[in-house]
């Protein structure tokens, strides 16, 4: 009867963590700090993707649709040449990230389908704002030390001059 116990205490507390792991008071501020350390090309910031993650973004500006379709490897060489340009430039950057929606699954709430609208504002010296409005759908999957991102989805449209 004592490992019955044991057993039900311990399955109540793995559910509890996975309830707790992929709620929205922990889930968002996460996808916030990764979003901040990409922009700042923190140290590990790959380490946020999953071996098998896949991404598709899809960004409508004056110049017309920019995509980037890929896996985790072609995401970290993206992260990298893009951060080239942002430490060059040094814009303000500022990003409101709204929760539209979340879903917990797989057994037992091993990952979660999260909805995000985001803003960002890009601010450079003597030049216009450049905004861009999007909304990005994440797969986060719960791993021992937290979450990473299994798939991600961005679909946004920017004011970026010509």
């Amino acid at each position: 009867m004592k490992k019955l116990v044991w057993l039900a205490a311990l399955v109540v507390l793995f559910y509890g963590h996975s309830r707790w792991m992929l709620s929205e008071s922990r889930v968002l501020p996460w996808i916030e700090k990764h979003e901040q350390a990409v922009f700042e090309q923190k140290e590990g910031v790959c380490n946020h993707f999953t071996w098998d993650t896949k991404v598709s973004v899809r960004a409508n500006h004056a110049k017309g649709e920019w995509q980037l379709d890929g896996d985790k490897a072609y995401m970290c060489d993206y992260i990298r040449a893009a951060n080239a340009t942002v430490r060059l430039l040094k814009p303000q950057i500022h990003t409101d990230t709204e929760l539209v929606s979340l879903q917990r699954s797989g057994f037992p709430w091993m990952s979660a389908e999260v909805k995000v609208q985001q803003t960002t504002r890009f601010e450079l010296p003597g030049r216009p704002t450049l905004t861009e409005t999007g909304e990005t759908t994440y797969v986060l999957r719960r791993t021992v030390k937290g979450m990473q991102i299994a798939e991600m989805t961005t679909r946004s449209e920017g004011n970026f001059p010509r």
